[in-house]
């Protein structure tokens, strides 16, 4: 499901960024979004690099934060779904990592979230 008209840039994290604005939902980078969850909304960051242990490469890592509004939890896996299906379009430069956390409350937004890790081989 390669999206063949997507212009990639030299940042994985943009990559990531831009494709999924692209299908339509609303991202941030971290500590861009403020307030309280009114609507579904994706925090994309940057979650640091492991190092691979057969290959001489590094895996960088990134968080997609997927956001619903605390009397919107129904929404939480069917949006989970959702970003799941869309980010098969950056594959193979990027894929899915590991599992996604359980759910969250975060008290200070007023919302629900899950985040979703995904990873990118470099070579070192």
């Amino acid at each position: 499901m390669i999206d063949a008209s997507f212009q990639y840039t030299d940042s994985r994290w943009q990559d990531i960024f831009l494709h999924l604005k692209k299908a339509g939902f609303d991202v941030y980078s971290p500590g861009m979004k403020t307030g309280e969850c009114i609507k579904e909304y994706i925090v994309v960051k940057n979650d640091g690099s492991s190092k691979h242990p057969t290959v001489s490469s590094d895996n960088d890592l990134y968080a997609v934060m997927c956001y619903v509004p605390k009397e919107n939890y129904s929404r939480l896996e069917p949006m989970v779904q959702e970003v799941k299906k869309a980010m098969k379009g950056l594959e193979p430069m990027i894929l899915p990592y590991g599992s996604q956390t359980p759910s969250y409350y975060d008290d200070s937004y007023k919302a629900h979230m899950i985040s979703i890790e995904y990873k990118n081989y470099k070579k070192i």
